[in-house]
């Protein structure tokens, strides 16, 4: 079984400019897809992947390795801030009152970032947190936009 700091060792060091840089691919992955039309989505898909890549001035090998980190961030952070909504919602009915305890409960787990931590190191995680509202913005955006790009319109 690998260990932490044998993955740790094998991780991209996280750093302000390759933060910048992934972000720049999502903003511009998000751009190229909505100019481009509906009916090809895997041609559109195709070439705005390439115009991102261009403007991001990453390799591929690092921008699959940010892709990981950034949505283990992100989807850690978006849990917990769904979790979050959902105690601020409220209700009063027991099924509401069940749901509450629950999230509750949970929610000291979601926000537990150490395990992120451990995996790839505080300095990652500082940036990461320096920018959350920015990158759950872009990553649900994006999920939203490659998750309904290769659907069909109703004829």
């Amino acid at each position: 079984m690998t260990d932490l700091k044998t993955l740790r060792l094998a991780s991209l060091q996280l750093s302000p400019e390759r933060l910048e840089g992934f972000i720049i691919y999502q903003r511009t992955l998000l751009t190229e897809l909505a100019r481009a039309p509906a009916s090809d989505w895997s041609g559109r898909y195709a070439f705005a992947h390439g115009r991102a890549l261009a403007a991001c001035q990453l390799d591929l090998v690092e921008l699959g390795k940010l892709k990981a980190m950034v949505g283990d961030f992100c989807g850690r952070r978006s849990a917990a801030q769904q979790v979050k909504e959902r105690l601020a919602k409220g209700g009063d009915t027991p099924k509401d009152v069940v749901i509450a305890a629950r999230a509750e409960k949970s929610l000291p787990k979601l926000d537990d970032l150490s395990a992120f931590s451990d995996r790839h190191g505080a300095e990652a995680l500082a940036l990461l947190q320096a920018r959350e509202a920015e990158l759950l913005l872009l990553h649900r955006a994006l999920a939203t936009a490659e998750g309904t790009g290769h659907l069909h319109p109703a004829s």
